[in-house]
């Protein structure tokens, strides 16, 4: 081989490692640019919500329910799981004057799922959108369109975002441990009309398909879907359901295959 060939076929190699050194910086730049904006959306949608509860939630609740919480919370809570002070109101019409959408507050036992629903006239819109209205990958909380804005239904279907930063309905996929379902046995819901408590008896893997996700029932069939909720369970729980209480079911992705759903699902208990 020539002297010149040589040198060509270096120019050639160089030009090619040049080529795909390019490529590795472009995909890198393009991950660093998708990550900063990820995390960017994360903050503005926690400053956000934050911002908001600071507003509308008030704590606090009296010295007797506070030591009747902490003596309830020794009796069943695991080394490492904490409990959150409960939200003693909303003021709803502060929350409605941000956006007229908005039809509960729904508060997790740890803290973590304190967040506004939201409901409108489809089951898109607040997949990515804040109450504020601003597009964010972290979107709402928000009932199924099909659902009684005040919580009536026989099912209230309820959707957030799994968020990999643990924000949204992240914590829901949690329930597939028992130890975990006996620290935090119940979520709060707050409406304009009425606190509740909603006690949960069942929490599985299923998919978009799956019989759970149905709103209106008789009472033969409310039976028998609570029959399919408690074998379905991945814990065991004591809660008593009869054809006559209503349900609330929290479904939020799961991860393990394109169409895996993880539903938690629990009676309303009105708080007097």
């Amino acid at each position: 081989m020539t002297d010149k060939k040589r040198n060509v076929k270096k120019k050639n190699k160089r030009l090619v490692y040049d080529l795909l050194l390019l490529v590795c910086i472009a995909v890198l730049g393009f991950c660093a640019y998708q990550l900063v904006g990820y995390y960017g959306q994360k903050s503005k949608s926690e400053g956000i919500v934050s911002q908001v509860a600071d507003e509308v939630v008030s704590y606090g609740p009296s010295t007797e329910e506070s030591e009747s919480q902490s003596q309830e919370d020794e009796k069943r809570e695991p080394t490492g799981y904490s409990h959150a002070p409960i939200p003693k109101s909303v003021d709803f019409e502060a929350l409605k004057a941000q956006n007229s959408e908005a039809v509960g507050w729904l508060f997790s036992e740890n803290g973590v799922i304190n967040y506004p629903l939201m409901q409108t006239d489809n089951n898109e819109y607040y997949l990515n959108h804040l109450i504020s209205g601003k597009e964010n990958i972290n979107g709402s909380l928000f009932l199924d369109y099909l659902c009684n804005d005040d919580f009536s239904s026989r099912n209230t279907l309820i959707y957030g975002h799994s968020m990999k930063n643990g924000t949204m309905f992240a914590t829901l996929l949690r329930y597939r441990n028992q130890a975990y379902y006996d620290a935090y046995p119940c979520f709060y819901l707050y409406t304009p009309k009425g606190n509740y408590r909603i006690d949960v008896f069942s929490g599985f893997e299923t998919t978009a398909d799956d019989r759970a996700y149905v709103v209106a029932f008789n009472d033969n069939e409310m039976l028998s879907l609570v029959s399919y909720l408690f074998s379905k369970s991945a814990f065991r729980s004591n809660v008593q359901v009869s054809e006559t209480d209503r349900l609330v079911t929290l479904s939020t992705c799961a991860y393990s295959h394109d169409d895996a759903r993880f539903l938690v699902v629990g009676k309303l208990t009105p708080l007097f």
